[in-house]
């Protein structure tokens, strides 16, 4: 049976960003892919795997040529930036054209790994099922629509596809990372939401707790009051990183400054 994967590259490298404060290894993303492909369904050849995302954003600079190298298809998309630091694309409706199109043009192909966790996916992935297509889809496990899983053959998590740890386990270095992403575009970083944040949850485990009191104790994270706009009696605790700290030196290079700062409420 022949397969073809289609990644929203875009998707996955901002949601792994927010989630785990690291992005993809490219080379290592392509490769799972495309063992998972070979071997979870029957041995069948990846025929065509394509990648959408905006190349001409400034943090994929060279990744259409390392695509190219790894005999990926790039697939140019607009993505635009809201208020709310968020950031969409249209991948997700060029992958549904692609996928129909490959249906009803190329009988031969009978897998589809969408590399996505959009539930605007679901339609297509319903026309897929109903022509007898088996659909596989890969997402970020925290930032996936709960409902694609309920329509798709198979489900497989980026984390356990890239041995990645869930947020509670992770060492004093993706902490590092985590609080410089969380940093970006805001004025403060309330230590409850940070905490939240990293445990990927309301409800903060004791490990996650154990991990920002060891990085505090250290020196690693410094703390320091804000106004509370509702209580002035009870000022907001934030963090920040220590940059001057020879762990978040080592972690985000030499000389690294403070995120850009900006008017948004954390």
């Amino acid at each position: 049976m022949n397969t073809v994967i289609f990644m929203d590259y875009e998707n996955i490298y901002w949601s792994m960003k927010q989630q785990y404060g690291t992005v993809p290894d490219t080379e290592k993303l392509i490769n799972s892919l495309r063992e998972l492909g070979e071997q979870k369904h029957d041995g069948g050849p990846v025929c065509l795997m394509q990648a959408y995302a905006d190349f001409d954003h400034e943090e994929f600079r060279g990744l259409l040529s390392e695509l190219q190298r790894r005999s990926v298809e790039p697939r140019h998309v607009f993505s635009k930036n809201y208020e709310d630091g968020t950031r969409k694309n249209a991948a997700d409706i060029e992958m549904s054209l692609d996928a129909l199109e490959l249906m009803y043009n190329r009988p031969d192909i009978e897998i589809f790994i969408l590399v996505c966790g959009d539930r605007d996916m679901i339609q297509v992935i319903r026309k897929l099922r109903a022509r007898g297509k088996h659909v596989h889809v890969v997402a970020v496990e925290k930032t996936m629509s709960k409902d694609v899983m309920s329509f798709v053959n198979y489900f497989t998590t980026i984390e356990a596809l890239l041995g990645i740890l869930p947020p509670a386990m992770y060492d004093m270095e993706m902490m590092i990372r985590r609080l410089d992403t969380a940093e970006y575009g805001k004025p403060f970083v309330g230590l409850k939401y940070f905490l939240r944040v990293l445990a990927g949850s309301d409800i903060v485990d004791r490990k996650t707790y154990e991990l920002v009191n060891q990085a505090i104790s250290e020196g690693v994270i410094e703390t320091y009051k804000v106004p509370n706009p509702k209580d002035e009696l009870f000022p907001t605790t934030a963090c920040r990183l220590n940059r001057q700290h020879d762990l978040v030196k080592r972690v985000l290079g030499p000389g690294t400054p403070p995120k850009e700062q900006s008017t948004a409420s954390a």
